[in-house]
């Protein structure tokens, strides 16, 4: 498998922002050439923010992220025990450990980044639904130039805001 690591800044049109506890992004250079297209498809309001691809389960973080992970679902459990069934959704590697494919993306309107979870997964459903509401049609363009690209978009609402994302077909042409 190979990837490119980005670091913290841009590459081309998309803002590079590893998420805690990362320092650099390990992408797919097929995703990553889609994601540009993505990108270039876009309205010029409208910005790509790349903060999570590719984590080995054997690094150096891994077991920061096995701890913080373990302590997540605890926490999850606790404040939402009637969410008991989104917990792999989640808190699952969703593919993060099997290539740099499985992308997590945010965006920038005018600039401004959205925050749809400002508490990351912890955030209440009311407010990831209120927060979205607000930014509705940007999120939509977004979610759907990444569908016509070849990506999925995670099924839990949750990840859903993280806009966690899979390239489905690599064998299909960028447009």
């Amino acid at each position: 498998m190979t990837t490119i690591r980005l670091a913290r800044g841009r590459y081309g049109a998309l803002q590079i922002c590893p998420r805690w506890p990362s320092s650099k992004v390990l992408v797919s250079p097929v995703a990553l050439e889609r994601l540009l297209v993505v990108q270039a498809e876009l309205p010029c309001e409208i910005g790509l923010i790349l903060t999570r691809a590719y984590e080995p389960r054997r690094s150096g973080l891994g077991w920061l992220r096995r701890v913080s992970r373990t302590a997540g679902i605890v926490l999850f459990k606790f404040l939402y025990a009637n969410r008991d069934g989104e917990v792999e959704d989640i808190f699952g590697s969703n593919g993060h450990d099997v290539d740099g494919t499985h992308l997590d993306v945010s965006l920038t309107v005018n600039g401004n980044r959205l925050r749809l979870l400002p508490l990351s997964v912890f955030t209440p459903v009311s407010w990831q639904k209120r927060r979205a509401e607000r930014s509705l049609r940007s999120i939509e363009i977004v979610k759907n130039a990444l569908v016509q690209n070849g990506f999925t978009i995670h099924r839990n609402a949750t990840e859903g805001h993280q806009i966690h994302c899979d390239l489905a077909h690599t064998n299909c042409p960028a447009r």
